[in-house]
């Protein structure tokens, strides 16, 4: 059977040979429309783009690098939002364009710098997207530098401007606390990120603020930081619920340390909805499942990681960082009324 080729492609559509080309290069003077025509064609003809040669032409690698935190060998604790599915996202967006996922798994901070480094150095791929930003990123900084495109998972507050996607972090702390202090909480513990972590920091941020609105004193005994998995939503159970005045309410900043949570009140002999309450702002569908459902904050990964993707694509086409900064506000879901019965 003879290989299907450019040419092959434009006798089965009509279109000029430099048309076909232009649209299986990606180039903005063909119309998505036509674009669409072509690759549908394309794939009816079973063309297979010999992306070398574009490659050695173009001067692109037509990769995107994705930079994410991977358990290590010996980490067997659930972390809530898995790698693999801000993959899928991100490549799914990516789809309809010449462009394609390669995805780096890294172990820590250290290693993501270095990473990173050397894809910018090598020109290994033609953009990157990472997430875990820090207040000030030196990833930023040296990405910023060499004038290579990229789109973070997360903000920073000391960086120069840059394009991001983000849960809206403080917008969720100040709904969160507004309505439990409404429902009479007046010891609220916080368990938060690691403390170097942008949105570990903006969630804070938003907690002092909140308590400071309602009168509340700051108690440090109330706030957490660390990796959220189930054993560090247990052990801030077990820690605070043991304070003379212990906290009537938990926000888990995800569902893996809200799992552990519970484990905690149960060790404690607490119970839900009588003795303390738990949120959680990072719902992966899995909290309605939870003995009891508790009430969290819902966001479809499919949304953050469906425009990373689209945003690394505008990103290298030039547009400006400032038109690629996009804060999601997840959807309160309220699983419990989340009073305790002497307020009710």
């Amino acid at each position: 059977m003879q290989r299907a080729t450019i040419k092959t492609i434009a006798q089965e559509t009509g279109l000029s040979i430099a048309t076909v080309s232009k649209a299986l290069n990606n180039s903005p003077q063909v119309r998505p429309e036509t674009r669409a025509v072509v690759l549908a064609a394309a794939e009816r003809v079973g063309y297979e783009l010999n992306m070398h040669g574009v490659q050695l032409r173009t001067g692109k690698t037509y990769q995107v690098a994705a930079i994410m935190s991977a358990p290590g060998p010996r980490q067997n604790e659930w972390e809530g939002v898995e790698y693999a599915q801000l993959l899928s996202g991100i490549s799914w967006a990516l789809e309809e364009s010449p462009y394609r996922v390669s995805l780096y798994a890294v172990r820590n901070f250290e290693e993501s710098l270095a990473t990173i480094k050397q894809i910018v150095t090598l020109k290994k791929a033609d953009g990157i997207i990472f997430s875990g930003t820090r207040a000030e990123d030196p990833r930023i900084r040296l990405m910023q530098e060499a004038d290579f495109p990229f789109v973070t998972y997360g903000t920073t507050m000391h960086n120069a401007p840059h394009a991001f996607v983000d849960a809206d972090n403080e917008q969720m702390i100040r709904l969160c606390m507004s309505r439990l202090v409404g429902r009479g909480h007046r010891r609220i513990a916080l368990v938060n990120p690691a403390v170097e972590l942008t949105y570990a920091i903006t969630r804070l941020d938003a907690y002092r603020l909140a308590l400071e609105t309602a009168g509340l004193p700051f108690d440090p005994a109330l706030v957490s930081h660390g990796h959220l998995t189930p054993a560090f939503g247990r052990e801030s159970v077990l820690a605070m619920s043991k304070l003379p005045d212990p906290p009537t309410a938990y926000i888990c900043a995800n569902e893996a340390a809200a799992l552990g949570a519970l484990s905690g009140f149960h060790a404690r002999g607490l119970v839900h909805g009588r003795d303390a309450v738990i949120n959680a702002t990072d719902d992966l569908n899995v909290s309605q499942y939870f003995a009891p459902p508790i009430t969290t904050f819902f966001l479809p990964i499919s949304e953050p990681s469906a425009l990373l993707g689209t945003s690394i694509l505008r990103r290298m086409e030039g547009e400006p960082p400032e038109a690629l900064q996009t804060l999601l506000m997840p959807d309160l879901i309220e699983r419990c009324d989340d009073r305790l019965p002497s307020d009710r």
